[in-house]
């Protein structure tokens, strides 16, 4: 395929953008500018982004937040809120499956209690944010991460600020579940200084069902990122109780990373956590079963399994 080299270099792409945190320090070495876009082709079930998955603008609630003023119902064209007790207080019940995300009741909250999630940003104004903490970025050895949902649901964004950050000089990495074709891959890891990529299970019919999508896929791609492309890797594993944590499993990952990758390839297990079980109710929508948080020597033991296969092993990201 012919490159389009205005197109890979047009600060005006676009992308729907849900945060942009700055002076993270868990997205790749150093002190980083997080971007986070909206959009995945996977449904992981303990997703702790849910407001990621779409790619549109949605609203979001907080109902911890709401004074139960009724000003946001008056406005509502749709008549999608409702004022309701809840804990012995009278809050805004929104029903998302009437509401259009249009933001009016946004507009006339007072509180902070609603928001619309997801704004179209070009690459420039983005660049603009991560360029303001340059000098911590130089200073730690940083950089800027980009993150989702899934950069690679949209390619040529990623790669435009790619593009502009090195220019720039600033360390470039990626958050991927790396589920992509391969022209994908290459157009936008021709720019990645390091690949964060996640195993979320090594069974293709337990991660379809987890995900929504099979493994082959990301598994090849995996190797073709560190092998063909030559990018630096970390294998990151979210460790979910009883989803993905057995032994067969988490041995399956160490002998995957140090038989088709290298030993030289570190592995990080990210532990499971309740942080964006709120959300899920701000969007209107049920997690399902409680997951609960693993135990710290559980996680010690999963460290020591994978470190038996000679790989390095940390905990957290």
């Amino acid at each position: 395929m012919e490159v389009n080299e205005k197109q890979i270099y047009d600060m005006e792409i676009k992308a729907p953008i849900f945060n942009i945190q700055t002076l993270c320090i868990h997205d790749g070495p150093g002190i980083r500018v997080t971007v986070f876009v909206k959009g995945c082709p996977l449904r992981c079930i303990w997703c702790a982004n849910p407001e990621s998955n779409e790619a549109a603008a949605q609203l979001m609630t907080y109902a911890g937040r709401c004074t139960g003023c009724g000003q946001c119902m008056d406005v509502c064209r749709q008549q999608a809120i409702v004022l309701q007790k809840q804990e012995g207080r009278r809050i805004a019940a929104t029903d998302h499956g009437a509401c259009l995300d249009c933001g009016q009741c946004v507009s006339v909250c007072q509180n902070g209690a609603r928001e619309i999630v997801g704004k179209m940003r070009t690459v420039s104004e983005v660049l603009e944010v991560i360029l303001q903490d340059k000098l911590f970025l130089d200073a730690s050895g940083g950089g800027m991460t980009i993150s989702g949902g899934e950069a690679l649901a949209h390619p040529e964004f990623s790669r435009a600020l790619f593009c502009a950050c090195q220019r720039a000089g600033i360390h470039t990495a990626i958050e991927s579940c790396v589920f992509a074709s391969r022209e994908v891959i290459d157009r936008v890891f021709a720019h990645v200084d390091l690949g964060l990529l996640d195993i979320k299970h090594m069974d293709p019919g337990e991660h379809e069902r987890l995900t929504g999508v099979p493994n082959g896929q990301i598994l090849s791609n995996i190797k073709y990122i560190y092998h063909e492309r030559k990018v630096p890797v970390i294998i990151r594993v979210p460790v979910i109780p009883g989803k993905n944590d057995g032994i067969s499993n988490i041995r399956a990952v160490g002998e995957f990373v140090s038989e088709e990758l290298g030993r030289q390839v570190p592995v990080h297990l990210l532990p499971y956590h309740q942080l964006g079980l709120s959300k899920y109710e701000g969007l209107g929508r049920p997690f399902g079963p409680l997951i609960r948080i693993p135990e710290k020597e559980h996680m010690e033991r999963l460290r020591a399994l994978v470190e038996s296969y000679g790989l390095q092993v940390q905990i957290g990201g």
